[in-house]
């Protein structure tokens, strides 16, 4: 066991504490919101995040993945870095205030100012938590994404449930609880958040911004990939669909759950190992690894989509089964698309990540308008759209990467189990005959433990050694 397999496990480890309880809750909370708010209020409020999450990166100049890549430098100063994150995100901020204030005073747009405050303590949390980070603070990190999880879920009780304020009291319970973590960072990290002015020169600024100015276009194209789904379904069909489209994608957050929280470790493994000469052995085994759990993980999830949809949806709801096969797809390709990113992160050839982004956005876009716009498929044809879109996103940056760190790919092992899970995801959306949907489907997911049983061993070998390794020093 490597000591760089042995910190991303430690990093990994930390992280899913500090990410388990919110990712978890707010899958939790589909079946409490699927139950005190219409399908159409859910709709809403899910177009709404949907807005926040394109003004976050906009406002902020995505300068939090600024600080984040650039604190972990040695040659920088962390403070400096840190002043430079500050004056960047207050003139967003201000400036977004701005714009709110003249779409409140001259347009009848409904939830203008809680978008607005949502959006600055959305991006401000970004800032303080990819700090916290960065600066190895990961128990603060981790205790703030705990403590998140108990803001979200006392503020949506109050207000949606006690205060009974639909979608106003949806948005101001995260818009609440985002300010409350931006405070506790804030305090607690320290001497680290000191602001350092003096510090602070031109080239600093423009080389901060060089790097994060590009993933501005980037973010936009990763919302519209993720978004623009929604956005047609509601304009097409209408916002009660786009609200079982929403509880469709909560299946697919349990994969997105894993993902997030290797990936987080993963992001400061890829910046402190990539100057080193076996980094393309070193990305080669993690890629061989998070391919076999992201196989196996959505295997499982698809077999449980529908009678997990039952059991924990509103009967309004349970129609959003039949697109979470495939969203799971889609999740996977995106999973490992995302893997491939790190790499323009870590060379900061961010503008490459933004052009790999374009394309795959104009696939899925153009799919989605033709399936459900013009064929009238409806959810599931966004759903197949979303799928393929991030496909291609997946073997672009496969083709892309290997001029800056080789990655050496089993093509017969991906391929296969790549092609066993979207016969997988075919047949439970088809579902032609239970019986036989469940026996088949089943029997794939044996093979695919059969298929990536080298990579399962090899894990479990890990945990084992690791374990063992934890205990000998706790003696």
């Amino acid at each position: 066991m490597t000591s760089r397999n042995e910190k991303l496990a430690k990093n990994t480890i930390l992280f899913a504490i500090g990410n388990l309880g919110s990712k978890l809750l707010q899958i939790i909370l589909v079946p409490f919101y699927t139950r005190v708010m219409t399908s159409s209020e859910f709709g809403t409020a899910d177009v709404l995040q949907a807005i926040v999450s394109l003004l976050l990166p906009i406002f902020s100049l995505t300068i939090y993945e600024g600080v984040f890549r650039y604190t972990m430098e040695k040659e920088y100063n962390k403070n400096a870095v840190y002043t430079v994150g500050i004056i960047i995100s207050a003139l967003g901020a201000i400036i977004l205030c701005i714009i709110g204030g003249f779409l409140s005073a001259f347009t009848l747009i409904d939830y203008v100012w809680i978008v607005v405050f949502n959006s600055i303590a959305g991006f401000f949390r970004s800032l303080f938590s990819q700090y916290a980070r960065a600066v190895d603070k990961t128990g603060l990190f981790t205790l703030d994404n705990v403590l998140l999880t108990f803001y979200v879920l006392a503020f949506n009780i109050v207000f949606i449930v006690f205060l009974n304020m639909g979608v106003m009291g949806y948005m101001l319970g995260y818009t609440v609880a985002n300010l409350l973590s931006c405070i506790f960072l804030f305090i607690f990290l320290g001497p680290y958040r000191k602001l350092d002015f003096k510090s602070v020169k031109f080239p600093l600024f423009k080389e901060m911004l060089w790097f994060s100015i590009p993933l501005i276009p980037n973010a936009i194209c990763w919302w519209i990939s993720s978004f623009i789904d929604r956005i047609i379904i509601t304009s097409v069909i209408g916002e009660a669909a786009n609200g079982i489209y929403a509880a469709g994608h909560k299946i697919p957050s349990l994969l997105s759950v894993v993902v997030t929280i290797f990936f987080q470790a993963w992001q400061i493994s890829a910046n402190q190992e990539f100057k080193k000469k076996d980094i393309s052995q070193f990305y080669t085994e993690i890629h061989d690894q998070i391919f076999a759990v992201i196989m196996l993980v959505s295997s499982g999830l698809i077999l449980l989509c529908r009678p997990v949809t039952s059991i924990f949806l509103g009967k309004d709801y349970y129609e959003a089964w039949t697109v979470m096969p495939l969203l799971l797809i889609a999740m996977s390709f995106f999973s490992f698309a995302q893997f491939l990113g790190s790499i323009y992160s870590a060379n900061k050839k961010t503008v490459m990540a933004f052009v790999t982004n374009f394309i795959a956005v104009i696939v899925s876009l153009g799919l989605n308008i033709l399936l459900v716009a013009f064929l009238k498929i409806g959810i599931i044809g966004s759903a197949i759209a979303t799928s393929i879109g991030y496909f291609v996103l997946w073997i672009i940056r496969i083709k892309s990467t290997k001029k800056i760190v080789p990655i050496f790919y089993n093509i017969k092992k991906m391929f296969s189990c790549v092609l066993l899970i979207i016969l997988q995801a075919i047949l439970i959306t088809l579902n032609v005959n239970v019986l036989f949907t469940y026996i088949i489907a089943s029997i794939i997911t044996v093979a695919l433990v059969i298929i990536l049983r080298d990579n399962i061993i090899s894990l479990i070998n890990f945990a084992f050694s690791f374990i063992k390794k934890i205990i000998r020093k706790e003696k």
